[in-house]
């Protein structure tokens, strides 16, 4: 079970780690993009050239050609609002082939050719520029054109680029922070989206995002709440099966344990009896009629705990079936208690174990005797099985009232710890002393007493102090619930 939430869990940080990388991809390519789009649009506004309309049949008014000595060239044919990416483009081709072309120099010739043509040249290279002027003075829109490009690093502001860029991200919905620098120099710094404008004196503007985490992290939250809720569901599921499987070894411990407790107490009865009839057979107890009755007395009170012991077994069993019906009669309490401290005369004795019965008011109730019988039997035989080392007592009280009797068993024997107080009353449960057990038992008196309370709709409760004794408080009414 571990090892698959370990799997599950490395699966779901894999793909949730795709999903971040994949949205940090995506963002920064929107930011690159509308940098750029930024850059183009506060390049335009500054320009102001009047170019003349665009004629479908030129399709466009301006033409571009780079060319060399070897006659290969490059020719652009970039309408009005291409023209700004026209001019980037002529840069970066005019300094790679500039690289290509020797070692790089510093001087450009730009000559006007007409008050519609210029020409840049360097070494053999050449770059040419027609375009559709409107009449006036001879070179005047070109003019315009070369002081236009190449004076924007002076007139764009970064203050400029960080409003306009900043409004781009809003209507994008990408709320992140970012830094702009400026330089002279072509190369941006590692991990900046950057932009070139001018032709000769070129700079160069960079954007650079900051912590984009919150944002990434808003951006993939449906994902890592399905995966937190998968793994979480997974890991309840794996922990109630595993709560099972305990639940079911403890199940088969104390079904073993039962078994071999349950074999002891019937075997305890069957070799007492077995005893007391050798003992009237080969030591000549019949001769004295005292002993046998002595003997024959041990022999009846065995069999009534071994009736007992089976009818507890079964009668539990049934109650847990829902197949039994309580045969309601009118009896006294008092004598039902007086009838089992009597069967249990011989155990009291042996232990030493001192009685006391205390009475008030009316005890006569409705009920089904054998099965409260039983249920006085247990309590009584659970004191015996858990008395104190020295002076064991025990107490019965015995309280009617208008409505119900109340039946109090008190010892003071070893008592219930506070930690398994709630789970006396379970079927199998016995309070553990280290490995073994004090005393013999089988787990199923304090449960069986529990539900014939509940069948005659009357209330249980204990009070336990460990080392000093335990006190069961029952209540049932006097008349049979409608």
């Amino acid at each position: 079970m571990l090892l698959s939430v370990i799997g599950l869990a490395a699966f779901q940080y894999h793909w949730l780690r795709q999903s971040y990388t994949r949205e940090e991809k995506n963002l920064r390519f929107s930011t690159e993009g509308l940098f750029r789009e930024t850059i183009m649009k506060l390049q335009g506004a500054k320009l102001k050239l009047n170019w003349p309309e665009e004629d479908s049949a030129r399709n466009g008014a301006v033409r571009v050609i780079m060319s060399n000595d070897r006659r290969k060239h490059l020719e652009f044919r970039p309408g009005r609002e291409e023209m700004i990416s026209s001019i980037n483009i002529i840069r970066d081709k005019l300094a790679d082939s500039l690289k290509k072309n020797g070692p790089e120099k510093k001087a450009m010739l730009i000559a006007m050719q007409t008050a519609r043509s210029m020409r840049v040249d360097r070494d053999s290279l050449r770059l040419e520029m027609d375009m559709e002027a409107p009449p006036g003075p001879p070179g005047g829109q070109m003019f315009n054109f070369i002081y236009g490009v190449d004076s924007l690093q002076d007139s764009i502001r970064i203050t400029e680029i960080d409003s306009a860029f900043s409004l781009a991200l809003q209507k994008q919905k990408l709320v992140v922070p970012f830094t702009i620098t400026r330089s002279d120099k072509k190369s941006a710094n590692s991990g900046w989206s950057s932009v070139t404008i001018g032709l000769l004196h070129p700079v160069t503007y960079s954007v650079q995002t900051g912590n984009v985490f919150p944002y990434l992290i808003r951006r993939i939250a449906q994902p890592i709440l399905y995966s937190v809720l998968l793994l979480l569901i997974t890991i309840l599921a794996f922990w109630l099966l595993y709560r099972n499987l305990q639940k079911q070894r403890r199940l088969a411990e104390l079904k073993n344990e039962f078994i071999s407790n349950i074999t002891h107490e019937l075997k305890t009865p069957i070799a007492t009896v077995g005893v007391a009839i050798e003992a009237l057979k080969n030591f000549n107890a019949l001769d004295d009629p005292a002993r046998t009755r002595e003997y024959l007395d041990i022999s009846q009170n065995e069999l009534h705990r071994l009736g007992l012991l089976v009818d507890k077994v079964l009668k539990l069993s049934m109650f847990e079936k829902q197949e039994i019906e309580l045969q309601y009669e009118q009896f006294d309490l008092r004598d039902l208690v007086k009838e089992v401290t009597e069967s249990l005369k011989l155990q009291l004795e042996k232990f030493r174990v001192e009685l006391d019965i205390q009475e008030q008011g009316d005890t006569v109730l409705e009920g089904d005797r054998l099965h409260l019988l039983s249920l006085v039997f247990n309590l009584l035989d659970n004191a015996l099985k858990y008395r104190g080392g020295q002076e064991p007592r025990i107490t019965v009280r015995l309280r009617g009232n208008n409505t119900g009797v109340e039946l109090i068993v008190e010892d003071n024997g070893i008592g219930i710890p506070p930690a398994y107080q709630e789970k006396v009353f379970e079927k199998f449960f016995r309070v553990p002393h280290g490995e073994t057990h004090n005393a013999r038992g089988y787990g199923l008196g304090l449960s069986y007493v529990a539900q014939v309370v509940r069948k005659h709709q009357g209330t249980i409760r204990l009070e336990a102090e460990e080392g000093r004794g335990t006190r069961f408080f029952i209540t049932l009414p006097k008349t049979k619930p409608v």
